[in-house]
């Protein structure tokens, strides 16, 4: 079963204790070749020394070798070409991996060899970890999934009863989930309680019957990411201002997540959302600003006080013409001012 986010701390540990007894060995891998000489993480290769059951070597782009590989064991662990180190389970090293690292998420380079994964006897995933990817899962029933997320506050497992948006966020309330997607909910609004979502730092929404973003989603303070996909928006509120952490800002009009036969997409010139306030101008760290098919007709000068800003993307607006202003933002190194195409009018700032 998929987990939403790895656990960290406290909850990595007790992970990492029920996977070794679960598992026969783990697997690490180096997916970037690296000189031996100059691998950041050898002292950690070397604590683990001990417990080396076995090396294997994928070498070049042989789609046949990582698929003979990822068969044998029936693993997600071998995906591509590499050096795979496979260690034995026993306690001794389950807890030289909960001194390595916090949360499952630390295992990619250069800091540590990546992608934690554990093998059972006979083969097959007990736990896997593609940290690129921010995927994560246990081999568990539903059952197993609920007995467990009651025992170990922190592991947030991805369950049927979740179709049920109340369910859905009572658990990551009481998990204190960092990462969270939301859909196929048939959300008007959002409810109240996504306030008590204190710990999020990524949040995706893709309801195309949402239409108002209401102000409790502006009091999550730790928001590094937030990206809203719907059919039609009324605004962004002013609010906005409240995300000082956030990084990336994602706003995509004409978007369904249950188109049914005869389903229109609103023409650009009907979408309601059709300014940018000036307050995003207080959001000092955002990096990227991402806003597509709106009926946008101009930006604010305000922007001008992004200096981090790098990409901004706003593809299908009713913008006739690149500002001036943004001329002088050298920091930038993608903009996108489109009217007819998402990608029509690219432009690159060097």
């Amino acid at each position: 079963m998929r987990l939403y986010t790895d656990p960290r701390g406290e909850a990595y540990e007790q992970v990492i204790d029920l996977a070794i007894q679960n598992s026969e060995f783990f697997v690490l891998g180096e997916k970037i070749p690296v000189d031996p000489a100059q691998i950041p993480y050898t002292s950690a290769l070397e604590a683990m020394e001990p417990y080396l059951m076995k090396t294997i070597v994928i070498q070049g782009d042989s789609i046949d070798e990582v698929t003979q590989i990822s068969n044998m064991y029936r693993s997600s662990a071998f995906y591509t070409e590499g050096t795979y180190y496979l260690y034995r389970c026993c306690e001794e090293s389950g807890n030289l991996l909960k001194q390595l690292a916090n949360r499952l998420s630390d295992w990619i380079y250069p800091n540590l060899p990546e992608d934690l994964c554990f093998l059972k006897e006979g083969g097959g995933d007990f736990l896997y970890s593609v940290v690129h990817e921010q995927m994560y899962g246990l081999d568990v029933t539903e059952e197993e999934a609920i007995e467990l997320m009651d025992r170990i506050p922190g592991l947030f497992i991805e369950l049927k009863a979740h179709r049920d948006l109340d369910r859905l966020l009572d658990d990551a309330i009481k998990h204190k989930t960092d990462r969270l997607y939301i859909s196929g909910h048939r959300l008007t609004e959002l409810p109240e309680k996504i306030r008590y979502l204190t710990e999020l730092r990524e949040l995706e929404i893709f309801e195309q019957d949402l239409y108002r973003l209401p102000e409790e989603l502006f009091e999550l303070s730790k928001l590094e990411r937030l990206k809203i996909l719907t059919a039609d928006l009324e605004s962004i509120p002013a609010s906005i201002s409240k995300l000082k952490n956030l990084k990336e800002l994602c706003i995509q009009c004409g978007s369904s997540d249950r188109p049914t036969p005869g389903y229109r997409v609103k023409p650009k010139e009907e979408i309601s959302l059709n300014r940018i306030p000036a307050e995003i101008g207080e959001l000092e760290k955002l990096e990227q600003l991402t806003i597509q098919y709106t009926s946008i007709h101009e930006l604010p000068l305000e922007l001008e006080k992004l200096k981090h800003l790098r990409v901004l993307n706003l593809g299908m607006c009713m913008i006739k013409q690149k500002p001036d202003f943004l001329y002088g933002m050298k920091q930038l190194e993608y903009i996108n001012i489109s009217r007819d195409s998402l990608w029509e009018t690219d432009e690159s700032q060097q």
